[in-house]
């Protein structure tokens, strides 16, 4: 099955039923399918084949979300692009992937050796339109699902529609999104959750309730009220500050059937505070781009499990391994390894890092934890680098490359120093041989970085500590920071 062909039957069963509703008005099924096949005709007339990689770097709009499965309906793939990216991390994204064409906004600048298109034709307009035969499915590639925050290396597992369509089934089965949902996306498309979530609730017949940012957490509370939505997802973060923002002890969602959180960490006050605070039922949703969900934590779970990621998904099978691949003990910690049928089986075009986080069939996320005996899982630490803020993975590597062209920086580390409101926040630890300003770096990196990369202290240092082999030590850094041992 292509998964875009349900939508063709909910135009048909349901015509009347919003597909998509925005700020500016809704989008029934049956339009929804007539812009799915224009889009798929213009993407048909500008050349683009089975098999060719489609970026689209949209706004949060009825369009972009037609527009993604005119993409897997002709059989191309779709490459999601973050539009906050600065033209430089757009052509290496672009370039790396092998991208054969960019949808973009009107106005929008040109990206230097990129091939573009904007989507300014009004997909949605009256009239009938020649429906546009499905071209792919099953193993067909669908979408190079980049995590969020790629870095100038980009690591892209490749999806096939039999990967999503396994996701989807999670979502229905484990985190019981249903046809009946009217689901709020409160992040940008460009994200990995908010695109497969919403994709889902599509695929279901559901209605997308697209309310991005930027807006305030209170007037999100509004308007996920006023929109009558029954089911969001949210990162922590936000989940913090809807926490803080609610002075008494009645629910900001009292018409929400389900709040779905992910990204990071939750803390365990933070879970106990959001049912009297926030919403009746949560789910806490642990996985990723590679490998779909993993577990979920959910409010039906005993007030013990709090300080887990919940017990495992549907479909899904977690391992706890030693660096040899041998299973370790109950109770033991080791690598977290985990895989099911909605799992990649590579990093496109990256042999090395396929070789690094991809084993028979399983993906290791680089999370180090355990299994207790009742079969939760809990998360220990990270085996790598990678920085969680706000939800979003931001890769210290490409910061560090940045920092270091900065003609009074010898070197560079850059580390994820704990924080209450985003669960991390980009930190960089620098070698110069002159003061530096704070100001300055960061209206450096912000001329070659998005804004959720720029770190947001810069630290100095005579010389950095260094492994046994050479390596700059992190592990130190992040004690001495912690410590206020290392000068800012």
């Amino acid at each position: 099955m292509n998964i875009s062909d349900p939508i063709r039957t909910h135009a048909l069963r349901r015509p009347r039923h919003p597909a998509v509703v925005t700020r500016q008005g809704e989008v029934r099924y049956r339009e929804f399918e007539a812009g799915i096949n224009r889009g798929a005709r213009m993407l048909l007339d500008a050349g683009i084949k089975r098999g060719d990689i489609v970026g689209v770097a949209l706004g949060d709009s009825a369009e972009h979300m037609a527009m993604l499965f005119a993409i897997v309906r002709i059989g191309a793939v779709i490459l999601p692009i973050d539009r906050r990216w600065t033209q430089g991390e757009l052509a290496r994204i672009v370039g790396h992937f092998g991208g054969s064409l960019v949808l973009c906004e009107q106005g929008d600048p040109a990206i230097e050796g990129v091939r573009s298109m904007s989507v300014e034709i009004p997909i949605f307009e009256e009239g009938a339109v020649e429906p546009v035969p499905s071209a792919a499915e099953g193993d067909d590639p669908l979408m190079l699902s980049l995590s969020s925050g790629t870095t100038g290396r980009p690591k892209g597992p490749m999806l096939t529609h039999a990967n999503y369509l396994h996701r989807f089934q999670i979502y229905f089965i484990s985190a019981t999104f249903n046809e009946h949902d009217r689901f709020a996306s409160t992040s940008p498309l460009y994200f990995t959750g908010s695109r497969a979530f919403c994709m889902a609730i599509s695929f279901a017949g559901g209605t997308v309730v697209l309310l991005p940012p930027p807006v305030s957490p209170a007037q999100l509370i509004q308007e996920i009220n006023d929109y009558r939505c029954t089911a969001t997802f949210a990162v922590p973060t936000m989940l913090r500050r809807w926490i803080d923002l609610n002075k008494e002890d009645k629910l900001c969602f009292p018409a929400l059937r389900l709040l779905l959180l992910t990204g990071s960490a939750v803390f365990p006050e933070d879970w106990e505070q959001a049912h009297r605070k926030v919403a009746r039922y949560l789910i806490n949703f642990y996985g990723s781009a590679e490998g779909a969900g993993a577990t979920v934590l959910t409010s039906d779970h005993p007030p013990e499990a709090i300080r887990s990621v919940g017990t495992v998904a549907y479909g899904s099978v977690v391992r706890i391994v030693d660096a040899q691949f041998n299973d370790l003990p109950t109770g033991t910690e080791g690598r977290i390894c985990y895989r099911s049928p909605a799992t990649a089986r590579e990093y496109f075009r990256d042999p090395e890092q396929t070789q690094k986080a991809f084993h028979d069939g399983w993906y290791c996320p680089g999370d180090l934890g355990y299994l207790s005996e009742d079969g939760f899982l809990c998360i220990t630490g990270r085996e790598k680098d990678l920085i969680i803020r706000g939800g979003i993975n931001i890769y210290p590597d490409e910061i560090e490359s940045i920092l270091v062209t900065h003609p009074s920086i010898s070197e560079a580390a850059v580390v994820g120093l704990p924080s209450q409101e985003f669960g991390e926040e980009v930190a960089a630890i620098l070698i110069s041989d002159e003061e530096l300003d704070q100001d300055q770096l960061r209206a450096f990196c912000k001329q070659q970085l998005a804004p959720y990369k720029v770190p947001s202290r810069y630290y100095r240092l005579q010389e950095m500590p260094k492994t046994s082999v050479g390596k700059i030590d992190k592990k130190a850094l992040r004690i001495s920071l912690q410590n206020n041992t290392v000068p800012g």
